[in-house]
């Protein structure tokens, strides 16, 4: 993206970032359903870098988004954020109210691609509109080359991949300069291949791993979304390149909670009800 010239020290917080480009595995948490500002800190002494903030499968809105996001930063624990469309305006604002990544669903064309990279980048490599003051800088003043700089390398671009079509343009897509790397959206993926939640066959798996090679040879990182419960699956991607996976959800571990805290009691109950009806 060029030199920082004469400002050497200005960069991002970008934790997740730092971590999965030193080709370390990163764990990360998806919130669409607790959004106070403690979730923030709470992944962050779970020790987990990423935060996956889910604007497409929720009803939170930017005002909320951007108070988790700014609560994300202050505790060192980076912001992707999944946006609900491909439009230029929900990129733009999601990066304007600090994401230190901007994550776009069911991409088709690198045509699609190209233009994400416009409303994400800022010029020379895209058209994104400037603005000063910037959350994931710490609010600073800056001049204005070396804060977009700065943003054009350090926060990231990511499309998502899940579509059959998709996958065959893998190296197409991470060919892109100004893409960061590629989500692969798993759920959909395999719905699309007509194999839903068949997440041991060989189609599903040979696409993930066509994606996984695309990205270690390109030198970009793979996520993996959509299967946070099979880590044997995960930890062969990760032993062939890809950094990092939708970990686990505020939703799905409520409710694994509250199952577990129900069913002990269930147990006491009736482990009671059988020691009274015998005394």
């Amino acid at each position: 993206m060029g030199s920082l010239g004469a400002s050497p020290a200005v960069s991002a917080s970008n934790p997740f970032r730092t971590r999965i480009l030193a080709g370390e595995v990163c764990a990360v948490m998806s919130v669409k359903l607790v959004t106070s500002n403690e979730i923030a800190m709470m992944t962050k002494m779970g020790g987990i870098h990423g935060m996956f903030i889910d604007m497409e499968h929720s009803s939170l809105d930017l005002g909320r988004v951007s108070q988790l996001i700014l609560a994300c930063n202050y505790v060192g624990v980076s912001p992707l954020v999944r946006v609900p469309s491909k439009s230029h305006w929900h990129i733009s604002r999601v990066l304007d109210a600090g994401a230190a990544a901007v994550i776009i669903p069911h991409i088709e064309s690198v045509e699609e691609v190209k233009a994400l990279v416009q409303a994400a980048k800022y010029a020379p490599l895209g058209a994104r509109g400037c603005a000063n003051n910037q959350p994931i800088l710490n609010f600073q003043g800056l001049p204005s080359k070396v804060q977009n700089e700065v943003l054009n390398r350090e926060t990231m671009l990511i499309p998502m991949i899940e579509t059959p079509a998709a996958v065959e343009l893998a190296d197409e897509f991470l060919a892109v300069d100004g893409v960061d790397g590629i989500l692969i959206g798993s759920n959909d993926l395999c719905s699309d291949y007509g194999i839903h939640g068949q997440y041991d066959n060989p189609i599903y798996q040979d696409a993930v791993t066509k994606i996984v090679l695309a990205g270690k040879k390109a030198g970009k990182p793979i996520g993996i979304g959509g299967i946070g419960g099979r880590v044997d699956l995960l930890e062969k991607w990760f032993a062939m390149g890809a950094s990092w996976s939708l970990s686990g959800g505020d939703q799905a571990m409520l409710i694994a909670g509250l199952k577990a805290l129900g069913e002990k009691y269930n147990g006491i109950n009736e482990r009671v009800q059988k020691a009274r009806a015998s005394s």
